[in-house]
């Protein structure tokens, strides 16, 4: 089926508003102070230096302020700015975040900002929803309408792309997850959880155009959360009240075909030693044990050890010349 994504987005109304009355002022008040400035000296060079420099001001302003877009059709997003234009096709985009210099788009080749559409620091730093996060979603909206999100409506079970704005979610349960999990690894009133840490860990995967976040909804409630990028699981967990119910299974085996689907010749975790039941279920989902083995990045910097899954339809090496 054909979806009609065809939308414009430019700077703020007030912004627009602002330029056009400066260029309309402009146009018409500088030629007749140039023509007073000539009528009262008689000397041309006065009024063409004026003139010169008043075109070159609106020119600048019809650059800056009325040129910058953002365009979307049906095969791809046009980012327009001022001296130069991006395209990124539908099928490619694997970021989408407001930001303080323009809204940004990205894939796992490149990434750009559109110049028309900025969210000050003071309103991210305090959490506030503006117009550039509205718009963002709007975008993420006609990128699921592409690519829909996995879905069996029988079951009620979604796997969707996480919002650049979710990382308070994500937060939220992953410690929930841990805080279940890991009491007899990280004793909380001992090591009480970072949630500053993880919260700031979240926000910069979803910033990272190679980094893909999904969330797990079951009738659209979140009950799971899984991070990866091109070979490597990065962030696996189910919510308490929903484990052991396949829904950790589901989202392992939505990163590992998307990861697999791109040629990789094996995907990576890393998985706490002691984490037992964590082990367990990898290895009934045919990951392997390796020899690799790293402190976790919390106190008290339990070991980790990296589990690996061979790709099945790989190209295998062969003994032949």
């Amino acid at each position: 089926m054909t979806v009609s994504t065809r939308r414009v987005w430019r700077a703020a109304p007030l912004t627009l508003t602002l330029v056009w009355i400066f260029t309309v002022v402009a146009a018409v008040s500088v030629p007749i102070l140039a023509y007073v400035i000539y009528s009262a000296r008689q000397q041309i060079w006065l009024p063409v230096l004026l003139v010169v420099f008043t075109l070159l001001t609106l020119i600048y302003a019809c650059q800056f302020g009325l040129r910058p877009l953002i365009r979307t059709t049906d095969r791809e997003v046009i980012i327009r700015n001022p001296l130069r234009t991006h395209r990124f096709l539908w099928e490619d985009i694997t970021l989408m975040a407001s930001g303080e210099n323009g809204l940004l788009i990205g894939t796992e080749d490149a990434q750009a900002e559109a110049w028309c559409i900025q969210k000050s620091n003071y309103a991210t730093k305090r959490g506030r929803r503006t117009r550039s996060d509205r718009i963002v979603n709007e975008i993420l909206d006609l990128l699921d309408a592409h690519d829909p999100p996995l879905e069996d409506a029988d079951t009620g079970l979604r796997i969707r792309r996480a919002r650049p704005d979710e990382s308070r979610l994500l937060t939220r349960m992953e410690r929930a997850a841990s805080e279940a999990e890991f009491g007899h690894i990280f004793p909380p009133d001992d090591f009480p959880y970072p949630t500053v840490e993880v919260a700031r860990r979240w926000r910069r995967l979803l910033r990272d155009r190679l980094t893909r976040v999904h969330i797990l909804e079951l009738f659209d409630a979140p009950v799971g959360f899984i991070a990866f990028d091109h070979d490597t699981v990065l962030h696996l967990g189910v919510v308490p009240h929903q484990t052991r119910r396949g829904y950790g299974s589901a989202l392992l085996e939505y990163a590992t075909t998307e990861m697999f689907d791109r040629g990789g010749q094996a995907a990576r975790l890393w998985v706490l030693v002691d984490n037992d039941t964590a082990r367990s279920f990898y290895r009934s989902s045919r990951w392997t044990d390796t020899d690799q083995r790293r402190d976790c990045e919390f106190p008290p910097y339990p070991e980790e050890l990296q589990m690996t899954r061979v790709n099945p339809g790989a190209p295998r090496r062969s003994l032949r010349p």
